[in-house]
């Protein structure tokens, strides 16, 4: 008989690993549950304790405080309380987070859908979440009552069968173009001058197979000092002046706070990318 913690960031993988590990245990999560606090699933431990089963709870337990309830739990029925901490770092839940998303979805979402969808959904949500767990989270310690804790690698997971596509995938400003008048963004087509050296690189890329997609920040959407549709005139422009076809994506949100996932440097729209072409991440080149 035990009590299990998993925890780690949210979209770290804890239920997959959960139901690898711990499918004789009963699972106890607070996203199946409802809207319970992580104190209200404590009667429930105490249920499954009572009917013989061990107890898995993969939440993302990021303070002492959060684990309190279930470790007192733990020492009043003389159980021994495990903890599996699942060690990602903020970028591959990030990457996580989004896949997950664009999967459930079918496309990145504005801030706004995200905020909709994620009063339903307690899987989609925005970058805020992370780095809210990175700021608070406190490491599990055997001071708090556990055990053993158990500190496991993050291990990123086989993509499914047909992804095989190759790309090079390429942030527009600084990389291919840059602005006449000294600007770091273009507002008019007119502004936009590319780099030398590029057309010759993207066209080697483009001949070896290799899909050409580019992604750029565009928040003077968002100030209106600029339309989407005077963005693509001026992403249409430098591919007319690099002589090649690089399919566009970019965000148009306000640049701070950053809310949404197709903000640079959050991997929304790489993933996103990654999702609709079927690529194989080893073969995508940034």
């Amino acid at each position: 008989m035990e009590i299990v913690l998993v925890m780690g960031y949210p979209a770290s993988g804890k239920s997959t690993w959960t139901a690898q590990h711990f499918n004789g245990h009963r699972r106890i999560n607070r996203d199946s549950l409802g809207d319970l606090t992580l104190d209200q699933l404590c009667p429930l431990v105490e249920s499954a304790l009572d009917e013989g089963s061990p107890v898995v709870l993969d939440n993302t337990y990021a303070t002492r405080e959060s684990r309190a309830s279930v470790l007192a739990v733990a020492r009043r029925r003389g159980v021994p309380a495990r903890c599996v901490w699942l060690d990602s770092t903020i970028e591959q839940a990030q990457y996580n987070a989004v896949e997950r998303l664009v999967r459930a979805h079918g496309r990145l979402l504005s801030p706004t859908e995200i905020k909709q969808a994620g009063r339903s959904d307690p899987n989609t949500y925005g970058p805020a979440v992370l780095f809210r767990h990175r700021k608070l989270f406190e490491a599990p310690t055997a001071a708090e009552g556990f055990a053993s804790i158990e500190k496991v690698a993050f291990q990123r997971g086989a993509q499914p069968g047909g992804y095989t596509q190759k790309a090079l995938l390429l942030d527009y400003d600084g990389t291919l173009r840059r602005t006449k008048s000294g600007d770091k963004y273009p507002l008019t087509p007119e502004d936009v001058e590319v780099l030398p050296g590029r057309a010759e690189v993207l066209k080697r890329y483009a001949a070896e197979g290799y899909r050409l997609l580019g992604v750029s920040n565009q928040s003077a959407v968002s100030k209106g000092t600029l339309s989407e549709e005077g963005a693509r005139r001026c992403f249409a422009r430098t591919n007319e002046l690099l002589g090649v076809d690089i399919e566009v994506a970019f965000c148009p949100h306000d640049p701070a706070p950053i809310s949404c996932w197709c903000r640079k440097p959050m991997p929304g729209l790489g993933v996103a990318f990654i999702e609709k072409y079927k690529l194989d991440r080893a073969q995508v080149v940034m």
